[in-house]
């Protein structure tokens, strides 16, 4: 068997494009460059807004931060209050003990005074003993 061939139309044959001249070339690549500048523009636009809204993110943590840094601190302090208070837990007194209280303390400064009263006789004595008056004393200790 014999074959037959078959003629296939492909219709008019295109031209190709003609390779564009230095002109055109330098004019498309001036085209290009404008839109490459008005693209780098637009995206330092962007880093630019970016930055100062990672600027400002940035303060907001370091204020967070420090809010729970102080608020830590805070409850560290409450609870070693809470435990001073739960560790001392004043028992009321009495009227008898408190009367008591006030005659020791009362008692004690009495022993306070009759020391130095004590002591300031033992002073007003070396004094005369050297032949010093008070007001002698006094001078010597202001110069």
């Amino acid at each position: 068997m014999a074959r037959k061939s078959k003629e296939v139309s492909r219709g008019p044959k295109k031209e190709r494009k003609p390779y564009p001249s230095y002109q055109e070339r330098i004019d498309a690549a001036d085209v290009r460059i404008e839109k490459l500048n008005a693209l780098i523009a637009e995206r330092s636009e962007l880093i630019d807004k970016t930055a100062k809204l990672l600027q400002e993110r940035q303060d907001a943590l370091a204020k967070n931060q420090a809010a729970l840094k102080k608020v830590i601190e805070k409850r560290a302090r409450l609870v070693i209050n809470k435990d001073k208070a739960a560790a001392g837990v004043k028992v009321k007194l009495t009227p008898e003990q408190i009367a008591e209280k006030r005659r020791a303390s009362l008692a004690k400064r009495r022993e306070i005074k009759k020391a130095e009263k004590a002591k300031m006789e033992t002073l007003m004595s070396a004094l005369q003993s050297k032949g010093q008056t008070l007001d002698d004393l006094l001078e010597t200790l202001t110069k």
